[in-house]
């Protein structure tokens, strides 16, 4: 059974599911090929074939009416009790319908007809509307090939029984038994409602205040309408509608001139639908989903087309009734086997809460609209024509299709991103007027001059800088006063407003400026003065900057070498490099960018700065060699191939732009990148499945380990993602990155399908092969895993595997001396003295301190810091300080300005608020709380005053500032302290 489902691509939790809905498809078609091989019949023989193309443009007006009504009520009403209701609506119309026949009268036949074959088209919208509920993008292609072999299947039951059933009964009770089909369609919608009732869109949802009915019935359109794919869809079904009856007229003629009794004629239909599902089934089920994974949706999607055109090729070679046979099996197989699926996955780029009424609106507008359509032209071409001729139009129609597939092809992708970005509400900011039209109005001048004397900071700063940009020189005097403004910030913006509005001021201000208390003033004044001509004062400004004890005055003038294009001695600007200070060092890296070559020699230094500590300096030095990537490109691969992981992600960044120049080596970077996290993953699932091994049973080195594994996998997807970005997908470096970290399964189902669809197509096949696996099969004992993992590449996954590895040796040490201490015999007692010299057990049992390895496994403890990276895990870490503190000792009091955070490794705390009489208890702290981190981030008083219990308290001490500058670097792990804090504060 294992084994069954395995090949059959369903996954732990889908079995059920898939069971109803597939029952569900069964069902339906079973009734389906009763009913239709009865009306069809029916027709043929009460009214005859010739009448074929009035009914086929009733049949389109109708279809069209009840289709789109049903898109706008699915929409409007609970869906499960709607689609229930709807379903016995129709098996009672049927009896009615049987009932009439008894009257011989011969308009019932034409009605049941229609009756029958527009049941057949909201039951196919029905049965896709339920998939496409409980389903995502991902799931559809796996498992809407198996939907489609259920619905052959029962197909294959109808059609097969239909000659028997009418010999025995009569043709006209394949209405009845289509009938109590129904019935059995609408209890199984009932049990699948159940289950897409939670899904966005299903069976819950309500009438939205404020929608009205024809709201709801322009759903469908106005997406569709503002959709390029859908448009194409929409197009596509106009021309399926008008190819599928172009066939059917003719075989059906031909047949009807073949079998002269209803009998026959019914069995005859009956064969002939069943041989089709038959081997339909084969082909979805053998084929099918092979072929999505193998080639997409899109390539499916365009294998009817092309049946069509060879079809009508072949009639118009020779049309007999062996011919028709040929060509309507040939094409019903296709569309049941393959394109039926393949059509109805690409709906999955719709978003979920209006994917049932554009559906329902193809198949009722378009798709109706072809049916009329091709009735229209079968009634003129029969006029008019010579059948051969009608052969050529029908070959025609094939032919654009087969343009209008090619075309949704390259669609596809695009929407597929188009829905990404609307489930994340990206939106993209569109620019105003303009500078130069804000400058034409006199009020907007006036406005900013007022601005100058405002109270708020900001707002001085804003309206100096605009002031300059627009050249307002009548405004200079207001500027100019801004020179003295107690705030550096606003005299920097005015210092530059007056350099570009009066240079000559500007010269009798600049003696005064040049001891400005402010680096940003002095730095300002040194562009102003080098922008205005002069050399030697501005240099002089700008070494002395550069030179400076204070890290804010090197960056500074660092900063303004790089505006000015390198107008500073190079020498200071390559000491700057090895500066200890992460911001000094990325201001250098943008000063050494802006060297010219011929000054100085700046690949290597630029090269160096990829494998800094801190990434705002690899960033920099990415973003300088990307601009000067074509003559580095060699260097820059190297780095790629060889250098440390975040020196291979700033390469990445380098090579932007540059995908086609490096390809070859790009991809073939990337490829063993995912070999290296499918190690990771299997590796880490591994551990996962071991967790009782003693190996790996003590949990914090072991944990450790996992959630380490886990994230190298997860940054080499990342990476690998960057390299697809590079190769000319810029959508899987960003959006689709995020979106496989989203919550929401459908966004991720549909970020996975992108992969596929987006660059180089080996390449994504394989990430979606490594997000997608489960590993299953034979796993490694956890000894081993850890064996292999203490020969990684990466020296953090060595020391922990090691650490694992020796913790659960001293464990299974410390159970051996203690059996043996406690045996009976001395003998045993021996054994293990002689094995262990000591007398005791190898490894010890307590510390009384904390060594950096046991800091960051007791901080992984503590929420605020499990999900760093144990490089910022080391580095918080090695800043800490143990100190413990007497019973009733104040830790930190209120109203004091702390720059530490304290984390409680033994004993606890009390907070109190308030003083004297008024001081009252908050709350107290344990073993592995934390306290002072909003102190730390705000840079504001203590808010609270916190004591040591009488049991006394062992902490922590971690620097504030160590511990901001790593969230200013590792935006990561800003966002999981944020996540900690805030639910501490809702907690509280």
């Amino acid at each position: 059974m294992n084994q069954l489902v395995r090949l059959l691509a369903i996954r732990p939790g889908e079995g059920r599911l898939i069971v109803l809905v597939a029952a569900l498809f069964a069902t339906v078609e079973a009734g389906r090929g009763f009913g239709e091989i009865g009306a069809d019949t029916l027709f043929l023989r009460r009214i005859g074939a010739d009448f074929l193309p009035h009914v086929y443009i009733a049949l389109g007006m109708i279809s069209l009416v009840v289709a789109v009504a049903f898109g706008a009520a699915i929409g409007r009403f609970r869906r499960g009790p709607f689609l229930v209701s709807l379903l016995a609506c129709l098996a009672a119309i049927l009896v009615i319908l049987r009932l009439a026949m008894a009257t011989g009268a011969p308009v019932v036949f034409p009605i049941a007809w229609l009756t029958i074959y527009v049941e057949g088209a909201v039951l196919g919208t029905l049965v896709w509307t339920i998939a496409g509920s409980v389903f995502d993008a991902r799931q559809a292609k796996r498992l809407f090939p198996l939907c489609t072999s259920a619905a052959i299947a029962g197909g294959f039951l109808g059609t097969l029984g239909a000659g028997p059933l009418a010999r025995l009964a009569g043709v006209e009770n394949l209405v009845l038994v289509d009938a109590g089909l129904l019935v059995a369609t609408a209890a199984l919608t009932a049990r699948v409602s159940r289950t897409f009732s939670r899904a966005p869109g299903g069976s819950a949802r309500t009438h939205r205040p404020g929608s009205s009915f024809v709201a709801e019935l322009r759903a469908g359109f106005d997406y569709v309408r503002d959709s390029p794919l859908m448009r194409l869809v929409a197009i596509a079904y106009v021309l399926f509608a008008v190819l599928l009856f172009s066939v059917a007229f003719p075989f059906l003629r031909a047949a009807a001139a073949a079998f002269p009794s209803d009998a026959d004629l019914a069995t005859a239909l009956g064969l002939l639908s069943a041989a089709v599902t038959g081997v339909s089934f084969l082909v979805s089920v053998g084929v099918a989903n092979r072929l999505y994974a193998r080639f997409g949706i899109t390539l499916a999607a365009l294998a009817l087309p092309v049946v069509y055109l060879a079809g009508f090729a072949l009639w118009l070679v020779q049309f007999t009734l062996a011919t028709a046979i040929a060509f309507r099996f040939a094409q019903q197989v296709v569309q049941r086997g393959l394109s039926n699926a393949a059509w109805s996955a690409l709906y999955n780029v719709v978003p979920a809460e209006r994917r049932a009424q554009v559906l329902a609106f193809n198949d009722g507008v378009p798709g109706q609209l072809g049916t009329a359509l091709s009735g229209i032209l079968l009634l003129a071409a029969g006029s008019l024509l010579a059948p051969s001729q009608v052969f050529w139009l029908g070959a025609a129609a094939a032919l654009a299709c087969t343009f209008v597939a090619l075309r949704i092809r390259r669609r596809y992708a695009e929407s597929l991103v188009r829905t990404l970005r609307g489930g994340l509400a990206e939106q993209v900011l569109e620019g105003g007027p303009g500078l130069v039209a804000l400058a034409r109005d006199p009020r907007v001048v006036e406005e900013l001059r007022a601005g100058t004397a405002d109270q708020a900071p900001a707002v001085r700063r804003l309206a100096a800088e605009f002031l300059g940009r627009l050249g307002a020189r009548q405004a200079t005097p207001e500027v100019a006063g801004l020179l003295d403004d107690p705030e550096p910030e606003v005299r920097r913006a005015a210092l530059g407003a007056v350099a570009m509005l009066d240079g000559d001021l500007l010269s009798g201000h600049a003696d005064r400026l040049s001891q400005d208390s402010s680096p940003i003033v002095r730095a300002e004044l040194a562009v102003a003065l080098v922008r205005g001509g002069e050399e030697e004062r501005p240099h002089e400004i700008l070494a002395a900057l550069i030179d400076s004890a204070s890290p804010e005055a090197r960056v500074a003038g660092l900063a303004a070498v790089a505006r000015l294009g390198g107008h500073s001695p190079s020498l200071r600007i390559a000491a700057a490099l090895a500066d200890p200070a992460p911001e000094v060092r990325t201001a250098a890296v943008g000063a050494v960018a802006a060297l010219s070559d011929d000054i100085v020699n700046t690949r290597p230094a630029l090269l160096a700065a990829l494998n800094d500590e801190s990434r705002l300096v690899r960033t920099a030095a990415a973003h300088a060699l990307n601009g000067r990537a074509d003559e580095a490109l060699n260097d820059i691969l190297d780095v790629l191939w060889n250098g440390s992981e975040p020196a291979q992600e700033a390469a990445l960044v380098a090579l932007d732009g540059h995908g086609e120049q490096v390809r070859g080596p790009l991809l073939e970077w990337a490829l063993g990148q995912v070999e290296r996290a499918a190690l990771l993953r299997q590796r880490a699932m591994a551990l996962a499945g071991a967790a009782t091994d003693p190996a790996v049973a003590d949990g914090g080195s072991a944990d450790f380990l996992r959630f380490l594994l886990g994230r190298r996998g997860w940054q080499v997807e990342d990476r690998v993602l960057a390299a697809m970005a590079v190769l000319g997908a810029p959508e899987a470096g960003g959006l689709i990155r995020r979106c496989l970290r989203s919550d929401d399964a459908e966004t991720r189902a549909q970020a996975i399908e992108a992969l596929e669809t987006l660059g180089d197509r080996r390449l994504g096949r394989a990430l979606v092969a490594l997000i997608e696996t489960d590993q299953p099969g034979r796993r490694p004992g956890a000894r081993d895993v850890l064996r292999s993992l203490g020969a990684d590449p990466d020296p953090w996954v060595r020391a922990l595997a090691l650490r694992t590895l020796s913790e659960g040796l001293g464990s299974e040490w410390r159970t051996i001396v203690e059996r043996a201490t406690t045996d009976p015999d001395p003998i045993v007692r021996s054994a293990v003295e002689l094995a262990n010299p000591t007398g005791g057990p190898l490894m010890p049992t307590t510390v009384q301190g904390l060594g950096d390895m046991e800091r960051m496994l007791f901080l992984r403890r503590v929420p605020l810091f499990s999900q760093m990276a144990p490089e910022d895990l080391q580095r918080v870490a090695s800043t800490a300080t143990e100190r413990a503190y007497a019973p009733g000792e104040a830790i930190v009091r209120e109203g004091e300005v702390g720059q530490e955070l304290v984390v409680i490794i033994e004993g606890s705390v009390e907070v109190f608020r308030g003083e004297g009489d008024d001081m009252r208890l908050v709350r107290s702290y344990g073993e592995g709380d934390h306290f002072g981190e909003l102190a730390v981030l705000r840079e504001r008083p203590r808010a609270a005053t916190v004591v040591a219990t009488e049991a006394g308290m062992r902490g922590l001490i971690i620097d504030g500032r160590a511990l901001k500058a790593i969230l200013h670097e590792r935006p990561e792990a800003a966002m999981a302290m944020l996540a900690t804090l805030a639910e501490r504060i809702s907690a509280q």
